[in-house]
């Protein structure tokens, strides 16, 4: 069903054909240096899932999906920090046979197949023909399912409190994060901070050196990351990140969500 050819010669039974497919290499095993991390039916981003998701779903005795095997690995490398990779083997068990079946616009039998997951939802790439997308289109194809929306334009010091703080405190969030940038378009990589940390904080961006924005915060170097933290007393606090390209972001959020407290406000009060 999923390809290979039959030669002359003996005839081989069913159960030579089982040994076969217990005999092939795993595409993306486990703890593998790609970081590519094995998904099926039984583990699977949902709604609840702090990441975004690219999927392959594959079958270890497909030639196809051996020889995309090092493009998917190098296409794993390229979209860290903004993606992370995983990999379905619609070969596994039947649960995870039937999984893929189950994914609107994906052929068992013309794999691999490539699917962005965001809030729960799978959104499959349309396959041409017999041959798998290149990591061009790949990578165009998870830009545009990354929820960009999660970052608000922020072009005046004028309406920091409204569409900032007091957003962070109608939403009982901890804060949020101003990016003032030198770019005129978002990045995937904040876009996708903002996804992995919406529970915890409002995201902004001021684009393109916006002057009022920059004498406002005294910008010495883009970018600059800005947080706005509330305190025990409800005011906020503003915590400066400056040199932002040394840094790994998630791990400095981090740092912030750790020290001010993971729970929005109104439920810590309460625990």
């Amino acid at each position: 069903m999923f390809g290979g050819g039959g030669g002359g010669g003996r005839r081989r039974g069913p159960g030579h054909q089982q040994q076969q497919q217990q005999q092939a290499q795993e595409l993306f095993p486990k703890n593998s240096p790609s970081g590519i991390a094995p998904l099926g039916k039984a583990k699977f981003p949902d709604k609840r899932s702090k990441y975004l998701w690219m999927v392959v779903f594959y079958d270890n005795n497909s030639q196809d999906c051996v020889k995309a095997k090092s493009s998917i690995e190098s296409f794993a490398e390229k979209v860290k920090g903004s993606f992370k990779v995983g990999a379905v083997n619609c070969r596994r068990g039947q649960a995870d046979a039937d999984f893929c079946k189950q994914q609107e616009g994906l052929d068992p039998q013309n794999l691999p197949a490539f699917g962005v997951v965001v809030d729960g939802q799978i959104h499959m790439h349309e396959q041409q023909g017999r041959n798998a997308p290149s990591m061009k289109e790949l990578h165009d194809f998870a830009i545009e399912k990354t929820p960009f929306d999660l970052v608000q334009m922020i072009n005046h010091p004028s309406i920091l409190d409204q569409k900032m703080m007091e957003q962070s405190k109608k939403e009982n969030k901890i804060g949020s994060i101003l990016l003032l940038t030198d770019k005129f378009e978002t990045s995937s990589k904040y876009a996708s901070l903002a996804y992995q940390f919406r529970e915890q904080f409002n995201f902004g961006e001021s684009r393109g050196k916006t002057l009022t924005m920059a004498k406002h915060f005294q910008v010495k170097k883009y970018p600059m990351l800005v947080a706005f933290v509330q305190n025990q007393s409800g005011e906020f606090d503003t915590v400066k990140l400056e040199d932002v390209k040394s840094q790994d972001l998630g791990k400095w959020i981090d740092g912030l969500v750790s020290k001010y407290g993971s729970k929005p406000r109104s439920q810590r009060r309460r625990s």
